[in-house]
């Protein structure tokens, strides 16, 4: 659903050439090669740079760490995209200020929002954001907000505070690490249809963000 919603946003802008911070999990850009887009792609991870490389021919990627580092040879994109990364920055702000050094027009941020959950903190995540402070961080940098979004009320607001309450270890164990089989598969295709009544809602606790460089 992220990817669905990110996708309607970047349908809207117009840019060539774009980079996608954090690509662990490359579906967004297997999505957008589908276009004439010049696709880029950065992340921490040596291997997940390898893995990349060898499944997307015509995208290039570069090892760096975004709240240290930038692109190779200051390179500039038309659209930067970071998707589920800031909050597992510890510096977050030094992030912000190599993802605003990076765009030539748009960044688009997605982050999650309200409590950070015990099954979150499993997953890495060391803060959740609110809104405010990324938005006053990023006009910091000569930026204009053209889009703050919230989502996931009340189906994905529910579906996270169950699971905590459950039990998060033997969730994420089982369905984070584990093979589906057909119960498994059945929750989860339940929850991704009841999640598109989320859409009826401007509520909720998936971020998203979407800022333009001032043209002043």
């Amino acid at each position: 659903h992220r990817r669905r919603i990110m996708l309607n946003i970047i349908k809207k802008m117009d840019f060539f050439s774009c980079l996608d911070v954090g690509c662990a999990q490359p579906y967004l850009l297997e999505l957008l090669s589908h276009t004439d887009k010049q696709l880029f792609g950065c992340d921490i991870s040596e291997e997940v740079i390898m893995g990349n490389k060898k499944f997307f021919k015509n995208a290039q990627f570069a090892k760096i760490d975004i709240s240290k580092e930038i692109y190779p040879e200051n390179k500039t994109f038309d659209l930067v995209i970071c998707s589920e990364v800031l909050e597992h920055v510890e510096d977050w702000k030094a992030a912000i200020r190599n993802l605003t050094s990076m765009a030539n027009k748009y960044i688009l941020i997605t982050v999650p929002s309200g409590t950070v959950h015990k099954i979150d903190k499993l997953v890495g995540h060391i803060r959740h954001f609110h809104g405010n402070e990324l938005i006053e961080e990023i006009k910091k940098h000569g930026y204009e907000i053209i889009l703050c979004k919230y989502w996931g009320f009340p189906f994905h607001s529910l579906y996270k505070y169950s699971i905590n309450l459950i039990a998060p270890e033997k969730i994420y164990e089982n369905f984070a690490k584990r093979q589906y089989n057909f119960w498994k598969k059945t929750i989860s295709n339940v929850l991704y249809y009841l999640f598109y009544l989320n859409d009826f809602f401007k509520f909720g606790s998936q971020l998203f963000i979407v800022v333009r460089r001032s043209e002043k």
